[in-house]
């Protein structure tokens, strides 16, 4: 006799980080030990030049504001 097991629903996933967003984290975690500068995020993560060129301003806007914290 063929026994079947129910089918259990799947884990919820958090969602994928867009490469922006992983930039930025990248970001703003290597730059709480100093300056970060194309070569150093070159060589620190697994982007490519030409996405760091493409994406470095506008992730280097959202780490600025991701860091900044307001004290009431």
């Amino acid at each position: 006799m063929i026994h079947t097991q129910p089918i259990r629903p799947a884990a919820k996933q958090a969602p994928a980080l867009s490469r922006l967003d992983q930039m930025a984290d990248k970001l703003r975690e290597l730059g709480a030990t100093g300056g970060v500068d194309e070569q150093t995020l070159f060589e620190n993560s697994d982007f490519t030049r030409a996405e760091i060129r493409e994406l470095g301003p506008a992730a280097s806007d959202l780490a600025r504001a991701r860091a900044v914290r307001q004290v009431a």
